[in-house]
């Protein structure tokens, strides 16, 4: 990989879960220390912005409760979140999902949006542009989007992706979902395929994103590498 280009570099990754996406960034790391550039890899769902934190907070509560822990199941039934709360009956179930529906809403990620990419974009500034490092990204942005999205209605998909500062290197990574679900089986393949659409709408509206299909892990890395350097040289 060229070596141009190496101040500022923002490569983000986004897909579905089981895309791949911690896969090819620890590949990608190495790849990169080895030809002598500096690296910052960023989780962006677990270190990025409020939401994050209210899930920390959540989630500690519920570890003290006995309840739901920081997978995304719930400890006691191997509950998926996309399943929502289990139910339950009187105060305790309506307390459920009242967390349930404001710790996992849309419309509390739509307003925490903006204050979010304020803190990304301070954390960007400091490691890319300060320290001179390629910041990687598990995942980005364009993944809050399809959270947000609504079936068929994409108003805020829209307005909240013209906020949304492109990387240098955007990357879409394209399983189907029933590979996914064959990868990880957290979630359902109905949910998946919902999320696949989403995907494959707002891909279209980064002109810079490149969108790389991940059967192949061997094919997969040499197409980043290839479209890597394809934007450092241009």
């Amino acid at each position: 990989m060229s070596r141009r280009g190496r101040r500022g570099l923002v490569i983000s990754f986004s897909g579905l879960d089981g895309a791949g996406k911690s896969t090819l960034i620890d590949w990608l790391e190495g790849e990169l220390e080895r030809r002598h550039h500096s690296v910052t890899v960023l989780r962006m769902a677990d270190g990025v912005g409020v939401y994050p934190g209210l899930r920390a907070a959540r989630d500690s509560l519920q570890r003290l409760i006995g309840g739901k822990g920081g997978n995304g199941h719930d400890s006691r039934g191997g509950r998926p979140r996309w399943a929502g709360p289990p139910p339950a009956r009187g105060p305790l179930g309506l307390a459920n999902r009242i967390r349930h529906a404001i710790l996992w809403g849309k419309a509390l990620r739509r307003v925490l949006y903006p204050l979010d990419l304020l803190i990304f974009l301070a954390i960007r500034f400091y490691v890319a542009t300060v320290r001179g490092r390629v910041l990687l990204t598990d995942r980005y942005f364009y993944d809050t989007l399809v959270d947000v999205a609504d079936d068929g209605r994409w108003f805020w998909v829209r307005l909240l992706e013209r906020l949304t500062p492109a990387p240098d290197i955007p990357i879409f990574l394209d399983v189907s979902p029933e590979e996914s679900y064959a990868r990880k089986g957290e979630y359902s393949v109905a949910y998946l395929q919902r999320r696949s659409a989403a995907y494959q709408h707002i891909a279209p509206l980064v002109p810079t994103a490149v969108v790389l299909p991940n059967a192949d892990l061997d094919d997969t890395r040499r197409a980043l590498e290839r479209a890597i350097n394809e934007r450092l040289d241009a």
